[in-house]
């Protein structure tokens, strides 16, 4: 069943999509919590600080431009309410350059809380895209 709650996640989705595509730090931060944890690689980063972030992300996204990227496709997302003000949402995203070649895909699984004004990104786990950890939730009634 879709409800109210499903389509705000997935305006954020979009969100993280559109703003992440930009490479604009600022806005793609503004929808995490603070403090936020990001784990990638068997590295797990944890912070309130926003400029400690910065310092650790900006890497991933000078890599990104080096290699041409333009914008980020999201191929599915699989939510799962956990509660009034918790979820969990399962993700595959396609990283594209100018010509529509993939850059490369890649699954991410957040863990986000419903704040006094939003949804919002509490952890982001990112892993193999053949990997979901929440199942699709469309054939549920």
């Amino acid at each position: 069943m879709i409800t109210d709650n499903h389509k705000e996640i997935e305006n954020l989705f979009h969100a993280i999509g559109e703003t992440f595509s930009r490479l604009d730090f600022d806005a793609w931060l503004a929808l995490f919590t603070t403090p936020r944890t990001i784990i990638s690689k068997g590295n797990i980063f944890s912070s309130a600080s926003t400029e400690e972030t910065r310092n650790k992300m900006m890497p991933v996204f000078d890599s990104l431009r080096q290699r041409g990227f333009t914008h980020t496709r999201l191929d599915k997302c699989n939510i799962k309410l956990l509660g009034k003000t918790n979820a969990m949402v399962s993700t595959v995203w396609t990283r594209l350059d100018s010509n529509g070649d993939v850059i490369e895909t890649l699954g991410a699984t957040y863990t986000l809380v419903l704040t006094d004004d939003a949804w919002k990104v509490a952890v982001v786990m990112s892993h193999r895209a053949d990997v979901m950890a929440i199942p699709d939730q469309s054939q549920d009634s």
